[in-house]
């Protein structure tokens, strides 16, 4: 079977480096994959690496975050109009079957699906509002394409819950698949955390990210006299990582925070940390927390979405806290490092927890049967 997969970026954060591994592994099983990204960029890199057939047409997302401008709707009209014929084109010639969106921020796979008559499956990954105030351009439109689809997933139950209602659709809820053998590595029972407990928070450095979260816990733990250092790893805006660094230079934490840009080398500073933060505002999955998961360390997360849902709400695989309140997140930072045993126990559990769930085998067999029951439909 040829599919065509279409990605909203060519950046290689969660969603696409959860569709690097889904094609990787459909190869595997004898899919023949075809990505189609809107720029150039990390993802199209790895994707030649492992000889996965991708190509670049520009086209733009069906999403905004401010007010949009009447020019950059008509950008967004006359850029995906082209891309639609172009891809449309792509399809005729690979003879593709089918046509998989990776996330919900791009409508043009969709469209050429449905002016072609073949099978569209999309994967929903994000909240949009919830986790990103993200807004969709044309509702009226994207609602009538997911009508159309063939096949909606969801990443979560809580996904799930939101497009049945949204859409009136009944999505089928597929937790991520994940290479575990990229992530996983032994927990380590010591029970102490050394002279100072590393912290690591890394993702899009963003408001709805929960940066501040993290940078205020530290500041009141440091008060405390609690060694830490925090890690907070990734690319953003940047002025919001100049207000972050101007309120850590100005309550003199210089010492205990660091920000870093994004790396490849993430796993080598999870397996160095203490533990694992996710303080999102509200993650659809959570790949952040899957991958710390794997690694043996102990989360602590915001209890909601996929965060909450991977922890487990009686904080079965890990620790809890509400967002935007710092004094509760350096509260459960303290415990941690106070309890190492507890805090170990639930690792060992939370990594045969998160193996089991995001086995790439299981994961994607049931897409293979989706595709199946797609084409057959």
């Amino acid at each position: 079977m040829k599919v065509l997969y279409i990605s909203h970026s060519a950046k290689l954060y969660g969603a696409s480096k959860s569709l690097l591994e889904l094609v990787r592994k459909m190869k595997e099983k004898g899919v023949e994959p075809i990505v189609v990204l809107p720029v150039k960029g990390e993802l199209q890199r790895e994707l030649g690496k492992s000889g996965i057939a991708n190509v670049v047409i520009p086209y733009k997302q069906c999403i905004y975050y401010s007010e949009i401008q009447i020019m950059d709707i008509l950008r967004y009209i006359r850029t995906n109009i082209i891309a639609v014929r172009d891809i449309g084109r792509l399809i005729k010639k690979e003879q593709i079957e089918l046509v998989h969106t990776n996330t919900l921020a791009v409508s043009v796979g969709a469209v050429t699906a449905c002016l072609l008559k073949i099978p569209h499956v999309w994967h929903f990954r994000e909240y949009l509002k919830e986790d990103f105030d993200y807004k969709i351009l044309n509702t009226g439109m994207v609602h009538n394409l997911v009508q159309r689809s063939s096949r909606c997933i969801a990443v979560a139950e809580g996904i799930k819950r939101k497009y049945q209602k949204e859409y009136g659709i009944k999505p089928v809820r597929l937790y991520d698949g994940i290479d575990c053998s990229a992530y996983e590595h032994p927990v380590n029972m010591t029970k102490s955390a050394g002279k100072m407990a590393e912290l690591l928070l890394a993702g899009a450095i963003c408001e709805g990210k929960g940066q501040w979260d993290a940078v205020r816990a530290v500041d009141i733990l440091v008060k405390k006299g609690i060694a830490v250092h925090l890690n907070i790893v990734g690319n953003g805006s940047p002025a919001f990582i100049k207000e972050l660094k101007t309120y850590i230079a100005n309550r003199g934490l210089t010492k205990y925070i660091s920000i870093r840009p994004f790396t490849k080398k993430l796993q080598e500073l999870r397996i160095q940390s203490t533990i694992v933060l996710v303080c999102s505002r509200m993650e659809a999955f959570g790949r952040v927390t899957a991958e710390a998961m794997l690694a043996g360390k102990t989360v602590i997360g915001t209890d909601t979405g996929g965060t909450l849902e991977l922890i487990g709400k009686k904080e079965e695989r890990g620790y809890l806290y509400q967002y935007n309140h710092p004094e509760e997140l350096a509260g459960k930072i303290e415990y941690v490092l106070l309890n190492r045993q507890e805090a170990a126990e639930k690792e060992t559990k939370a990594q045969r927890f998160i193996k089991k769930l995001t086995d790439m085998d299981r994961y994607t067999d049931r897409i293979i049967n989706i595709y199946k029951e797609a084409t057959e439909k």
